[in-house]
C-alpha cells in the first residue's frame, strides 16, 4: 500500500502545475533549506540568494540619494539583513521584516541600529509609518496575483502620503529561448534541500510570457515533500495597471536597483512607485 501511495504522489508531482498553484509546503522557512540559504545569502560574491555585497554597496548608495536624510525605511523580505544593515549605517531609520527565524535572528545579532521583525509581510499592519518601502531580489514577483493585492494594499496603508515603494522584478526576456525541463538527482549523504539521503527532482515550466514555475521534489525514505516556486514576468505597462489599482503612481523605471538606465530589452528592471497624496 505505501508503494503504491508513493508512486500515485509520484505521477502527480510529475505532472505540469497549474498557474499559480500553491502547495503546503513551506519552502524558505525550512530549517535545513533556510541553514542553506543563509549561508548563500552570506557569500560576498555568489548571486545565488543575495546579490555581490559590492553590488548591495552601490544599490544602497543609490536607494539613499533618493531620500530625504534620516528618512525611515521598512525593507521587507529583508533576509540576514545584508541591505537592512547597510541603509541604517548610511544614516536612515530602518525596519526590517522576514518571516525567517533563522535570518531574523542572524540579521539581530549582527546589526544593532536597525529594528527588526520576524513576521510575514503579507500580515504587517502599519499606517502613514514609512517613507519608503523596499522589496529588493525580484520578491515581488515571486507572489502570486492575490498575494500582491494583498502585499500591496498593506504597503499604501504603511507610507507616509508622497512616501516611494521601490522594488525589482523580472520581465519576460528573462527566459528567452528557455524550454521546459526536469532532471533528478540521488544525494546518498543529503544535500542542499534535505540532510537525510533522498532523491530529488527538479523541473521548471514556462507559462509563455507571464510566469516561469520551479517545481522541487524531495523523496526521502518515508517522506515526500513538493514546493512550487513562481517568478512572475513584468512590464512597465503591468506593473503600472497592477499598482494604480492600489493607490500608486510612476516616480521612476531603472534598469536595476542601482540605479542603471532602463532599457526595455532587459531581463529586469526597478520600479520606483509613489504612493498618491489623495
Amino acid at each position: 500500500m505505501m508503494k503504491n501511495s508513493i508512486y500515485n504522489d509520484l505521477l502527480v508531482y510529475l505532472k505540469r502545475p497549474e498557474l499559480y498553484e500553491r502547495t503546503t509546503e513551506k519552502f524558505w522557512t525550512d530549517p535545513h533549506i533556510s541553514a542553506q540559504m543563509l549561508k548563500s545569502h552570506l557569500d560576498p560574491v555568489s548571486d545565488g540568494a543575495s546579490r555581490p555585497h559590492d553590488f548591495m554597496d552601490r544599490s544602497a548608495d543609490w536607494i539613499v540619494s533618493l531620500l530625504p536624510k534620516n528618512a525611515n525605511l521598512l525593507d521587507i523580505g529583508c533576509g540576514p539583513g545584508l541591505y537592512t544593515k547597510r541603509f541604517a549605517t548610511r544614516g536612515l531609520q530602518v525596519t526590517g521584516i522576514d518571516f525567517s527565524s533563522r535570518s531574523i535572528n542572524y540579521s539581530k545579532e549582527h546589526d544593532e541600529k536597525s529594528r527588526y521583525i520576524e513576521l510575514d509581510y503579507l500580515a504587517m499592519d502599519f499606517e502613514n509609518v514609512f517613507d519608503v518601502v523596499t522589496l529588493i531580489n525580484c520578491d515581488y514577483g515571486a507572489l502570486i496575483p492575490n498575494e500582491r493585492e494583498i502585499l500591496l494594499g498593506k504597503i499604501q496603508k504603511a507610507l507616509k502620503p508622497g512616501g516611494l515603494f521601490l522594488f525589482d522584478v523580472f520581465t519576460p526576456l528573462i527566459s528567452k529561448d528557455k524550454k521546459n525541463f526536469m532532471s533528478w538527482k540521488f544525494y546518498p549523504d543529503g544535500g542542499f534541500m534535505s540532510p537525510a539521503p533522498h532523491i530529488l527532482l527538479e523541473a521548471e515550466y514556462y507559462y509563455e510570457k507571464i510566469a516561469a514555475g520551479r517545481r522541487i521534489v524531495i523523496i526521502e525514505e518515508q517522506n515526500i515533500r513538493c514546493f512550487n516556486l513562481w517568478d512572475c514576468y513584468f512590464t512597465k505597462n503591468t506593473i503600472l495597471d497592477e499598482t494604480a489599482r492600489a493607490g500608486f503612481r510612476e516616480a521612476g523605471f531603472y534598469g536595476d536597483v542601482a540605479g542603471k538606465i532602463y532599457s526595455d530589452d532587459s531581463g529586469m528592471f526597478c520600479a520606483v512607485l509613489q504612493k498618491c497624496f489623495t
